[in-house]
């Protein structure tokens, strides 16, 4: 049996920068394998702020929490801001952790539409319409899971706009935004007049800088109130981020970022590559990504249901890709292809996809 390639998660196939991995070594012959402040080394908090004020946004270092990966964040997110019974809207398509920790907390996703026409943009009409008296918060994404968009000026304006109307807090999961592409920015809807004190930024390590398995994320709370909150649940669950792992975030975030701009690149060119690819195929349909690594493609003219094609896929092919249903009802008929895995396995994989739908 061939060896299935798994081209569906989100795994940067580069490995941690050297000088991140010796920061941690360091840190940990020096002793720093204790508890720590519980509020997280200032020298952290501080890093996050200004590289938030280098965007834009006036982040004070006081409001910054760590958590153990930006899932975590999520999770805290939703505790923080909703009780049972109330609802937050969200994109369709968006990343399936989003709905992990819903029927826990006892609370309700409200998808909104987004239209691949468009390059998958959100109508602020359907915005409106599904809001509703239980509606709290907000969730977006940019560049998102799974098809790579990056919202503009004008979208951030429109979702601003309402969020002040409807009075809601925004939460901005920003974890790919330092990977864009071709002159592409991701700008934060914090650094928009008044969103500052109504955005809760997640955002984290992982991606950026090929950290996912050191699980190191940081939200920064709009005000202090919030930050109580979202500290209260710290203390409740994971009570402190590993004190060595902390040094390493700060040399991460405050060393040689040329690390990260040459996993951009390679990121770029293996974008590229695998729209050429796809393109190859008949009856498939895939728009050009912005940012992120992934690639979102429309195999519904196969006419079987994402579910069915990943299987199908898997089972012929001997390649793994993510089923688009589990992104929301918007992502039937597509299967997610990440380009974060080596060109060895995007060629070989690409090359197998190609032949089995062939057959089709």
């Amino acid at each position: 049996m061939k060896k299935v390639i798994s081209l569906g998660g989100g795994e940067p196939e580069y490995r941690t920068p050297a000088h991140i991995v010796e920061a941690m070594k360091r840190a940990m012959d020096e002793g720093h394998t204790h508890y720590g402040d519980f509020r997280h080394i200032p020298e952290l908090r501080e890093a996050v702020a200004a590289r938030y004020r280098r965007m834009g946004v006036d982040v004070d270092s006081e409001r910054v929490i760590v958590t153990p990966g930006s899932t975590m964040g999520i999770y805290m997110a939703y505790k923080a801001l909703m009780d049972p019974g109330e609802e937050f809207l969200t994109m369709d398509p968006c990343f399936f952790g989003y709905y992990d920790s819903v029927d826990l907390l006892k609370i309700k996703p409200v998808t909104v539409p987004r239209y691949e026409e468009e390059g998958w943009r959100l109508h602020i009409e359907d915005l409106r319409e599904a809001c509703s008296p239980r509606t709290r918060t907000l969730l977006i994404c940019s560049p998102d899971n799974p098809t790579g968009a990056v919202l503009g000026d004008a979208e951030l304006k429109e979702i601003a706009d309402f969020a002040e109307e409807k009075n809601l807090i925004v939460i901005s999961d920003e974890i790919y935004d330092e990977i864009t592409y071709d002159g592409v920015k991701a700008r934060s809807i914090a650094s928009l007049p008044g969103m500052a004190e109504r955005t809760l930024i997640l955002n984290g390590l992982s991606k950026a800088y090929a950290m996912t398995g050191w699980r190191v994320g940081y939200m920064v709370a709009p005000n202090e109130a919030l930050y109580k909150k979202l500290f209260g649940i710290q203390m409740a669950t994971y009570l402190v981020v590993n004190a060595a792992i902390q040094l390493a975030s700060v040399a991460a975030l405050t060393g040689p970022q040329d690390c990260v701009r040459e996993m951009v690149r390679g990121y770029r060119e293996k974008r590229n590559y695998c729209l050429d690819r796809w393109s190859e195929v008949p009856k498939v349909r895939v728009t050009k990504p912005d940012g992120a690594f992934y690639l979102f493609p429309d195999l519904s003219e196969y006419g079987y249901s994402s579910k069915r094609m990943a299987e199908y896929l898997r089972d012929e092919a001997g390649v793994g890709l993510t089923p688009g249903y589990v992104f929301g009802g918007k992502g039937e008929g597509h299967v997610r292809n990440a380009y974060a895995q080596s060109m060895a396995d995007l060629e070989e994989g690409l090359d197998r996809v190609k032949r089995a739908l062939g057959k089709l």
